[in-house]
């Protein structure tokens, strides 16, 4: 994913919690707000608690990005940030894509914004 898609700041990860649309899933929490920008940035989020070890930290994110990447919407002007739960670590990247465009199209629906 290109450097101009993601969120890197922890500010920008903070905006997102803040203020952002939350959806809850079995396998992902999304948090999504507009971001004035016209195109989406994702970012992702596996905690210390459920993963101990950094490089399984590490291939869970890659197979979160590898999901948003099956599902990527046009730029709609997003700040996407997707958070992992337990049941997110043994799902396929298939299951993963399926439950985070069903998370985003609730989000939507719920901001009223397109998606």
């Amino acid at each position: 994913m290109k450097r101009a898609r993601r969120l890197r700041k922890g500010v920008e990860f903070d905006t997102a919690y803040q203020k952002g649309t939350v959806e809850r899933g079995p396998l992902l929490v999304v948090r999504v707000v507009p971001n004035g920008l016209g195109r989406d940035r994702w970012g992702f989020a596996v905690g210390k608690r459920l993963v101990k070890l950094a490089h399984d930290r590490n291939r869970a994110r890659r197979r979160l990005r590898e999901a948003a990447l099956r599902v990527q919407p046009g730029g709609t002007g997003r700040d996407i940030v997707v958070v992992a739960r337990e049941a997110a670590l043994t799902a396929s990247i298939e299951e993963l894509a399926a439950e985070l465009r069903r998370l985003l199209v609730r989000a939507s629906r719920r901001s009223g914004g397109a998606g």
